[in-house]
């Protein structure tokens, strides 16, 4: 993962906020699903499934901050 200097970081933490809906420091499938559309990504119910799985790390059915972090400054 890239270093990230604060300021990216205070951004994402942002990001990450704005789309946990419900305030519950997680970000839900449903609530995943919610970012792709936001994104225009395009992706079919199955394959936001399967980036849900590959972002959540921990397989514990929510994506948390750190894992969104790394999701997004990835390469």
């Amino acid at each position: 993962m890239a270093r990230l200097s604060p300021e990216e970081l205070a951004e994402l933490r942002e990001d990450f906020d704005y789309n946990d809906a419900d305030g519950d420091g997680r970000i839900s499938f449903e609530e995943f699903a919610e970012l792709l559309e936001d994104l225009e990504a395009g992706a079919s119910a199955d394959e936001a499934r399967i980036g849900f799985a590959e972002v959540d790390a921990d397989g514990d059915g929510a994506i948390e901050f750190e894992e969104f972090v790394a999701w997004w400054s990835s390469p």
